[in-house]
């Protein structure tokens, strides 16, 4: 186990001082790609309920006058918007500009966390490519200098080279499939969101005494 420990120390000492930077970058990647998704499925969840709860008043299976009062009382954002909304619009062309309120705000965080989870991901990248030429420029001053030492110089640059391009790149990958699958769940949000909207004004519009 200790042999493994220094064999693992030597081979991170020998990327250079540019893996330091490289796995923070690693670790905000999977913080913020952690955090983003949580979000989403939260989200999702809870306008996937909010859609069911609007079905199943439409089909009479929630009293009607209990409804908005229902939704209001609910722990779920999206839930308590909507009784609001329900509350609130007094058509379904103001019920649906109320619900795109939260849409926007909604949507505005989910890209806001993309953006940086994207920058990040192309950064991992970069950072390694810097090491690249980093080392590279060490293997051809050792190469230049021709004295005793240059040997170790030129392993020292090659092995810079190569380790933080492949540390770079080992940190770019879970964001690049990260950032596919949270493009799904940004989808599924966006589809229940979009779901409740025509309900809300269907609301109004065909069932505006179920809400007075």
């Amino acid at each position: 186990m200790t042999e493994w420990l220094e064999a693992v120390a030597a081979y991170w000492a020998s990327g250079g001082w540019l893996l330091v930077p490289i796995a923070a970058v690693s670790f905000a990647i999977f913080a913020y790609g952690l955090r983003l998704r949580e979000r989403l499925n939260r989200w999702t969840v809870s306008a996937q309920d909010a859609e069911r709860r609007l079905d199943a008043w439409f089909n009479g299976a929630t009293a009607s006058p209990d409804f908005v009062d229902i939704m209001l009382g609910s722990r779920e954002m999206i839930a308590r918007q909507v009784g609001q909304v329900l509350r609130d619009a007094r058509d379904g062309r103001e019920a649906r500009r109320l619900l795109h309120r939260v849409t926007d705000w909604t949507q505005g965080a989910v890209k806001r966390d993309l953006f940086i989870l994207k920058a990040l991901t192309a950064a991992a990248p970069l950072l390694g490519l810097l090491g690249t030429v980093t080392g590279m420029v060490g293997t051809f001053m050792a190469v230049s200098r021709h004295h005793a030492d240059g040997a170790a110089m030129v392993a020292q640059g090659v092995s810079t080279a190569l380790i933080t391009t492949q540390f770079g790149l080992v940190a770019a990958l879970p964001g690049v499939f990260g950032l596919l699958h949270l493009g799904r769940l940004r989808v599924r949000l966006h589809s229940a969101l979009h779901a409740i909207g025509i309900m809300l004004y269907v609301a109004h519009e065909d069932h505006l005494t179920r809400i007075t």
